[in-house]
């Protein structure tokens, strides 16, 4: 399905990415192996991933007026998405993540939303009236949560699906849960969302199965190096992740989710988790964030061999 038009409404920030042995204790300082600057932010590298994976994406956003902003548009722009949605903050800096990746993939990351704040209820109200245009509509947390309901609102009423990811991890208003099309949180994200450590496939199907009964059409959770878990009112089944050796886990759930969107509804929910489970596999062989998300052809080679 690489001729859906996509429109991700989310988060656009600078990585600032420190490769670390390990990750630190709290309290505890180790030295740095080596340091990167990166385009990302959840929304944006969405964005990015749905272009990369054949889709005509817009991006919804806000940057700052700064060096950062300008690096974050022309990338984006390279990356041939349509920027007539993303705005500039005139006071606040170009939102930034502090990201710690360890030797074995593992990461921590802080967010400073800064300029995200700018995507306001009045701003995504420009946009109301033609999410009736898109295929589908992809929105995150890292972002003012009315303004994410009121786009779920407008989608739901012009009857577009959305997808919903759940990060970064936080307490969910109910009202949100029931107004997306998939809600697609990671273990830590769906704790947070059910109070149930996800820790298996049984205790992916608790929460699931929690989200559900809070009024989620369907729910896909991300279970990283376990695979993935989906559930609806009919149905639920876990698909294992692909056997790969991981460089940095940094956005493979943005490339999960922007590959569940694209693929969902081409086939089964079966194959469509699959396809995001292929993507995110991928994202994780690259150092970086935007510049990790596959592209087509590799994700469509990638399933190719696994089936041989």
């Amino acid at each position: 399905m690489s001729n859906r038009r996509i429109l991700v409404v989310g988060s656009a920030n600078i990585d600032l990415v420190t490769r670390v042995p390990r990750i630190p204790k709290p309290g505890e300082s180790v030295i740095g192996l080596s340091f990167a600057t990166f385009t990302g932010g959840k929304g944006a590298n969405q964005a990015v991933a749905a272009a990369r994976l054949g889709a005509e994406t817009y991006f919804a956003g806000c940057v700052g007026d700064d060096a950062f902003g300008a690096m974050q548009r022309e990338n984006l722009t390279r990356e041939g998405i349509d920027l007539r949605y993303l705005a500039s903050h005139a006071t606040e800096p170009t939102g930034t993540a502090v990201i710690t990746v360890a030797d074995n993939g593992e990461n921590c990351i802080v967010v400073t939303p800064a300029a995200n704040t700018g995507v306001t209820v009045a701003e995504v109200a420009k946009i109301e009236d033609e999410l009736s245009s898109f295929d589908a509509v992809l929105l995150q947390l890292e972002i003012p949560l009315d303004a994410v309901e009121v786009v779920l609102a407008a989608a739901r009423k012009a009857n577009v699906l959305t997808v919903l990811d759940a990060g970064p991890a936080q307490h969910v208003h109910q009202r949100l849960i029931e107004l997306a099309g998939i809600v697609t949180p990671n273990e830590t994200e769906a704790e947070a969302m059910t109070g149930i450590a996800v820790i298996s496939v049984e205790t992916a199907r608790q929460a699931a199965a929690h989200l559900i009964e809070q009024g989620a059409r369907e729910v896909v959770i991300k279970m990283g190096g376990s695979g993935a878990f989906y559930m609806s009112v009919d149905e639920w089944f876990h698909v294992p992740a692909y056997d790969v050796s991981p460089m940095d886990t940094v956005a493979a759930g943005d490339a999960f989710t922007a590959a569940l969107a694209i693929q969902w509804n081409a086939g089964s929910a079966l194959e469509a988790v699959r396809y995001a489970n292929a993507a995110g596999a991928l994202a994780t062989l690259s150092a970086g964030a935007q510049t990790a998300m596959p592209t087509r052809d590799a994700v469509e080679r990638f399933l190719k061999e696994r089936k041989a």
